[in-house]
């Protein structure tokens, strides 16, 4: 390997620079453009070192002829990069079929297919999380474009399975659970599947700092999953917390939320927890829709809901329906829910709440502006692929190569807790159902309709063998 002829290269770029008079923007962005060249030179050059040496070595002259010198061009997060390499043909038969082998591709563990490195795939991802596909296909690889598709496919082909190391903390007196959701536009043709929405957990300790104007949340952490059941996902979080605390010292847990029903599932996990309905949407968008941001009578039906003045409530709403009948069924939809969830209301004054949520502008800053503003539609795969990368990312976990190779080759963790859960459904169904008298004429019902194939070929094979 010629490292002297590369230098060399390199200091000629930039006497050609100095030639002229320039700016000194100009200057920056040519001894960029240099410092790119070499760094191309050099890769093309270790790379063409490490074949030639295996070419001139004892162990390949044992085993294997030259048969041709080829040239291959890989997309690299240095940019477009071509070298040549040397295919080989076994001088015995394997199998009673020569051999043909490229030692480099092997030494650096790429596919003959690729096109892409794995680095510049992991570039291409997070510039598209951080600035958006356009972006990222732009601006992510020196001196070449690559397509808005390219990154979509990349993504696509991601089976999201992360185990995060989890690190024991000292369990606090309160812990604080925020839930809100995302909406999806999916790539459907049935009509009504075709918005998904995805829920978000977040957990957290309160403020760090309370005397401060511009708050941030202690030890947050985030959950989502567009295709895990919302009880498997309040299971996560139980998960979660119970490994990151000690959960029998039986810290208070308040859960706040905009009163969706899913949301209010959560005792499948959080027996003992406090639910409080989140002050955003109570006062601005459930109180403000009956009484219009009237401060008097709004503080007034604010005062009924708290102290359980249910007949008080529901005449001031009878009122305000006088004043707007158009909005009857509006607002009497309104009341029921207002009514439904006057516990949490009363709990937004609970001594121990001292953190109000602020899961609005979280979901907002970290999801929706990557979903719910797309101009376009998701597949199923990947909108969970998405959903798990941002989540990594407001998490602070930097996708790496590492990382990306074991998205690639493994099995999505979530899939496959949403697919044992439908096993275990039907084998407590089976289990009902099956007469002594007739064992083999059992009735099963199991909605697999976000089943990729390779989940159905599972199931497949399951009820093959139960039956």
């Amino acid at each position: 390997m010629n490292i002297l002829s590369l230098f060399q290269s390199f200091v000629n770029h930039l006497n050609n620079i100095l030639i002229d008079n320039q700016y000194l923007h100009e200057i920056e962005h040519n001894i960029q453009k240099s410092t790119n060249i070499l760094n191309l030179d050099t890769l093309k050059q270790i790379l063409e070192f490490l074949d030639l040496e295996y070419k001139n070595s004892n162990e390949r002259k044992e085993k294997y002829y030259v048969q041709q010198t080829r040239q291959r061009t890989l997309i690299t997060s240095l940019g477009l990069l071509t070298f040549n390499k040397t295919y080989y043909k076994s001088k015995k038969k394997i199998n009673g079929k020569y051999e043909y082998y490229s030692f480099l591709e092997d030494y650096l563990g790429i596919s003959k297919w690729s096109k892409m490195t794995l680095a510049a795939e992991t570039q291409l991802i997070n510039n598209a999380l951080d600035n958006g596909y356009t972006w990222s296909a732009n601006n992510s690889i020196p001196n070449y474009i690559t397509t808005r598709q390219t990154i979509s496919s990349k993504i696509q082909t991601i089976n999201y399975n992360y185990i995060e190391n989890i690190e024991r903390k000292e369990t606090p007196n309160v812990i604080y659970i925020e839930a809100d959701e995302v909406h999806a536009n999916l790539q459907s043709r049935s009509p009504g599947k075709k918005n998904r929405i995805v829920p978000v957990i977040l957990t957290h300790e309160g403020h760090k700092e309370t005397f401060v104007k511009k708050k941030e949340l202690k030890e947050q952490h985030y959950i989502s999953s567009s295709i895990l059941k919302t009880d498997k996902l309040w299971e996560e979080t139980y998960k979660f917390l119970d490994k990151k605390y000690d959960l029998s010292k039986e810290p208070t847990i308040f859960i706040s939320g905009d009163g969706g029903p899913w949301i209010k599932s959560y005792d499948v996990a959080f027996s003992n927890a406090i639910y409080v309905l989140d002050p955003f949407h109570y006062f601005n968008k459930k109180l403000s829709a009956i009484f219009k941001k009237e401060p008097i009578v709004t503080s007034i039906a604010d005062s009924y809901l708290r102290h359980r003045m249910i007949d008080e409530f529901k005449l001031l709403v009878k009122t305000q329906i006088e004043q707007y009948p158009d909005e009857k069924k509006e607002m009497l939809k309104v009341q029921r829910f207002l009514i439904n969830n006057i516990d949490g209301i009363i709990n937004q004054k609970h001594p121990l709440y001292k953190c109000p949520c602020s899961m609005e502008g979280h979901i907002s800053n970290k999801y929706a502006k990557f979903i719910t503003s797309r101009p376009h539609s998701y597949s199923e795969d990947g909108l969970e692929n998405i959903v798990q990368l941002l989540t990594m990312k407001a998490n602070k976990i930097k996708l790496n190569e590492e990382i990306l190779y074991k998205f690639k080759t493994g099995i999505p963790v979530y899939k496959k807790l949403n697919l044992e859960k439908n096993i275990n459904n039907f084998r407590n169904q089976s289990n009902q159902l099956i007469n002594p008298d007739n064992k083999y004429n059992i009735e099963y019902y199991i909605d697999n309709s976000q089943f990729n194939l390779k989940d159905n070929y599972r199931l497949d094979y399951f009820l093959a063998k139960r039956i």
